[in-house]
């Protein structure tokens, strides 16, 4: 499997949900814009708080998926003997990005599950090499290829 074919699908995954997010941020930044020119009172400030903190939450989201897709663009594709940041791990059990915390996602046929390095099966996996068998809440897994 080529990573760097992966890493650009996962750029793109991320970059459609920071357009997304840029694109709320937009549409409930003009609605309190709108807001404030026509009500006053309890109810407004209420429904503006409201609108405000949906609007910092979104904008935490955002920059969120900006730091990750930076991130994505500055891993190795390089293959290695054992699993490190950026390795695409095979296991009897599936497909593993490891640290690249995105769930799961399918690409050239394969459902393939992004977990952080700091996730519990992203820790043990770290370091570990091909054959090594893990065990993590009452599973183990071998691992098979490591790309």
């Amino acid at each position: 499997m080529d990573k760097k074919n992966l890493f650009n699908h996962i750029s793109k995954i991320v970059q459609e949900k920071i357009d997304r997010l840029q694109a709320d941020i937009s549409d409930l930044q003009k609605d309190i814009a709108e807001d404030s020119k026509s009500s006053a009172g309890d109810k407004f400030e209420t429904a503006r708080e409201m609108a405000q903190q949906e609007l910092s939450k979104l904008s935490v989201q955002l920059s969120e998926q900006q730091r990750l897709k930076g991130f994505i663009e500055s891993l190795s594709q390089e293959e290695s003997d054992i699993v490190k940041i950026g390795s695409l791990v095979q296991t009897d059990k599936g497909h593993f990005l490891v640290g690249v915390p995105i769930g799961k996602i399918s690409f050239n046929q394969l459902e393939i599950t992004g977990i952080g390095a700091a996730a519990p099966l992203g820790q043990v996996l770290l370091k570990k090499q091909i054959n090594d068998c893990i065990q993590i809440n009452q599973q183990s897994f071998l691992i098979e290829q490591i790309l």
